[in-house]
């Protein structure tokens, strides 16, 4: 592929971004309608949501796609991986926000996923983090301190240690997206990786949670809202922009959502974030940013 086909298809993670950031506000209000709508409800609704948005897509965009046996049986198989493991970053983000109340937060910590991923790939697959990697994590150590922590370490709230969870659980499904996205066909596997997260959530929460016909009308709009942005658009562009586009340059827009969640949150709720906050924000940035500054090689191969 030529790289300036890879330089147009990165900025499809920024559209990610955007997205991404702005559903985080749109998130924390759906958490207020948690006592007829819980956690496991709400994900499950907009991820089928993102499912059904997707179905006309595929039967347009993908109606000549490669439909060997062995290519939909890699789109099914890595989809519903992608879907489970998504189920559970979905759900351990929706709570960590609804304990915190404070979506800006919220998202810096889930942009961690960013540093976790080198490190994880070092762990499981013996993939040596670059030096920018190693410095980066002091930065983000730092961060979370003035987000989570400055108040003292007794002070932390479990909502903070939820969205720590949430972020490597992310990290491990960028390592699945990163693997799957040449195997797939990308449309279909986004629809069925939001199916098998959308079934899973509204499951479990008629199982374990609070999922009534008062709390899906209230909360249509962050239900819909994210399902559209956040699942259908978001989730499938960063695919596209991770199957095509440069691995460094997807990387640093997909980091955006942090700032963007920020900015979301002060706008649509109209206060201004804590001293506190702002140095959290601008150090885990600066992790972020450092933590995908390319080595020699930064392509993760789990084979």
């Amino acid at each position: 592929m030529s790289q300036k086909r890879k330089l147009s298809s990165s900025p499809l993670c920024l559209i990610s971004a955007l997205a991404w950031g702005i559903s985080f506000p749109v998130q924390e209000m759906a958490s207020k309608n948690a006592h007829i709508l819980d956690a496991l409800g709400f994900n499950g609704l907009r991820m089928l949501v993102g499912a059904l948005v997707l179905i006309p897509l595929v039967l347009l965009l993908e109606r000549r796609a490669d439909y060997s046996k062995k290519r939909v049986l890699d789109t099914i198989k890595y989809g519903a991986l992608a879907g489970a493991v998504l189920f559970l970053a979905s759900i351990t983000q929706q709570l960590g926000i609804q304990l915190t109340g404070e979506s800006g937060k919220a998202g810096f910590i889930t942009s961690l996923y960013l540093v976790f991923v080198p490190l994880i790939s070092f762990i499981f697959f013996k993939k040596k983090p670059s030096l920018f990697v190693l410095i980066a994590l002091p930065f983000a150590v730092l961060g979370l301190y003035f987000l989570s922590f400055a108040g003292g370490f007794g002070a932390v709230c479990f909502g903070d240690l939820l969205l720590l969870v949430c972020s490597v659980i992310y990290a491990i499904h960028i390592i699945v997206l990163g693997k799957s996205s040449q195997y797939v066909n990308p449309i279909l596997f986004s629809c069925i990786q939001f199916f098998v997260g959308g079934v899973l959530g509204v499951a479990s929460s008629g199982l374990f949670g609070t999922i009534t016909v008062n709390g899906i009308t209230s909360t249509l709009f962050p239900i819909f809202f994210s399902g559209v942005f956040s699942i259908a658009i978001a989730y499938t562009f960063q695919l596209l922009g991770q199957k095509n586009g440069n691995e460094t340059v997807c990387a640093l827009f997909c980091s955006m959502e942090a700032l963007v969640a920020v900015i979301a949150e002060c706008i649509m709720e109209a206060h201004l974030p804590t001293t506190k906050i702002i140095i959290g924000c601008a150090l885990m940035l600066v992790a972020v940013v450092l933590s995908q500054i390319p080595s020699k090689s930064t392509k993760v191969d789990l084979q």
